[in-house]
């Protein structure tokens, strides 16, 4: 890519404001919201002891007052997440923030594709701003949190890119950059990433160079260094924590695609219905309508081979996780970011069209364009701005603080959490771990001392405290409780 004079001074204006936009919908009060229970406080954990320890964490347990849970996915990503947590400490921020800045680098990467690759880097603007309003999107799970499936999403856009570049122009380049993106995808969601395999073998079948590629034996040597590294990788963890490959291959994989795992048994059209809600309305419905751009015979042939290979991408994803026994809503991060581009690369026809018509058709339709777009946009913002907890396990995180700020003479007592624990876990570890002086234990059964100090925010565990202890309520909110025990009933 020539990066020389990138960005013409016409168009720093335009830039900024874009920026700007991104600002408010992906880092805007970005540590607002706490850590959210099972997943977000899982990869926080995980990243939070390599950060301490320098290891990899093969179970939860190793974190007192957590049960036993076996850790197998595979770190990539969680190694930009420790390195934010050396720069700025244990906080949301530090979690959160790699996985808004590997999609503003996606941003950043499909405007100079589309630059390069189509002369309409406005169309790049748009992949942006159409991602940032996909409500399904930048929520929690996704854009907005330390879980990795956004991430893996931008590492299956940004490989697929790269393959179709390479299909049509064997460029070594391109090659690297599909190897490089794909091993991110490899070693963040593990196998899950080969369901980008289905799409990209139909579309090199569709554009007849199956055989130009499997001939060029750079394209084998691409495919067995990504296959050579994530076994050496298993193999490694397999010799070092003896039963990771088991848990791996029938808890996180094939277990999940051949039964049900968890509560996540859904019909078979689910996601098809999840995406047509608002959480990707109204894009959703464009995407068929784009993918037939590519069949039309006055189309670019660029044009035509990114829509054709992104759509066939897409719909082969979509298909695969629909017939999967476990389905997961978080599953379908893929096709938000598949469809953003697909969305950016249908703008250029269609864009070309509307300028042939009359003005004030022009007008209207970019008025309206607009119109549904802002409403998303401030739909998106405002779910921003009023972030809260939403589990009695997320409150924690909040209470804390509240107890820090208006008693700062606390800084011993006990949490005391029945469920999983992982957001207590993780703010534990935070305040431990600052210069303040705090000495703040986990545990999971209801036997208490005299003059001990407790932490409680589940109104099961504070209903059966108060039948068997006698208590002072020193801190109240929500549901949390800072209890000081007095004696036993």
């Amino acid at each position: 890519m020539n990066y020389k004079n990138t960005f013409e001074k016409g168009e720093r204006g335009i830039l900024i404001l874009f920026c700007t936009v991104l600002y408010f919908a992906v880092f805007h009060q970005l540590e607002q919201a706490p850590i959210h229970s099972w997943d977000e406080s899982l990869f926080s954990l995980r990243a939070v002891h390599m950060h301490l320890y320098g290891e990899y964490m093969y179970d939860f347990n190793f974190f007192p007052g957590l049960i036993d849970h076996q850790n197998t996915k595979l770190p990539f990503t969680t190694f930009f997440q420790v390195l934010f947590l050396k720069i700025f400490g244990i906080n949301e921020l530090a979690i959160r923030l790699p996985t808004a800045l590997i999609y503003i680098f996606t941003v950043f990467y499909v405007l100079f594709h589309f630059k390069n690759r189509f002369d309409a880097r406005w169309s790049g603007y748009i992949f942006g701003l159409v991602g940032i309003t996909i409500i399904g999107f930048v929520a929690p799970h996704f854009l907005r949190s330390g879980d990795q499936d956004a991430p893996y999403a931008c590492y299956l856009l940004l490989a697929s890119i790269a393959f179709i570049d390479y299909v049509e122009t064997k460029k070594t380049k391109e090659l690297l950059l599909f190897t490089l993106f794909s091993l991110a995808a490899l070693l963040t969601k593990n196998l899950l990433c080969g369901l980008l395999v289905p799409g990209l073998l139909l579309f090199v079948l569709s554009t007849r160079q199956l055989i130009p590629t499997l001939k060029d034996y750079r394209f084998w040597l691409a495919s067995f260094t990504v296959v050579g590294i994530y076994v050496g990788l298993i193999y490694y963890y397999e010799w070092q924590y003896p039963g990771f490959f088991d848990r791996m291959w029938n808890y996180e994989l094939f277990g999940r695609y051949t039964k049900t795992i968890e509560p996540h048994n859904r019909p078979t059209l689910y996601y098809v219905g999840y995406l047509a809600s608002e959480k990707m309305t109204p894009y959703f419905f464009m995407l068929p309508m784009i993918f037939l751009f590519a069949f039309k015979k006055d189309q670019t042939p660029k044009i035509k081979n990114s829509i054709l290979g992104i759509g066939l991408v897409t719909i082969c994803y979509l298909f695969f996780i629909s017939i999967s026994k476990t389905k997961a809503p978080w599953y379908v991060a893929p096709i938000y970011m598949f469809g953003a581009y697909l969305i950016a690369l249908g703008s250029i026809p269609f864009f070309n069209y509307l300028k042939k018509q009359a003005r004030r058709d022009i007008i209207v339709v970019l008025g309206g364009i607009f119109i549904v777009w802002a409403s998303l946009y401030t739909k998106v913002v405002y779910k921003n701005l009023s972030a809260k907890p939403i589990l009695e396990d997320e409150r924690y995180g909040w209470f804390m603080k509240k107890i820090s700020e208006e008693h700062p003479q606390y800084k011993e007592y006990t949490i005391v959490e029945t469920g999983f624990g992982g957001s207590a876990a993780f703010y534990r570890e935070q305040y431990n771990e600052g210069k303040e002086g705090f000495n703040i234990s986990l545990k999971r059964n209801l036997v208490f001392e005299e003059n001990q100090t407790i932490m409680i925010c589940g109104y099961s565990v504070f209903n059966s405290t108060k039948k068997t202890y006698n208590f002072e309520v020193i801190k109240a909110w929500e549901s949390c409780k800072l209890l000081k025990i007095v004696s036993a009933k």
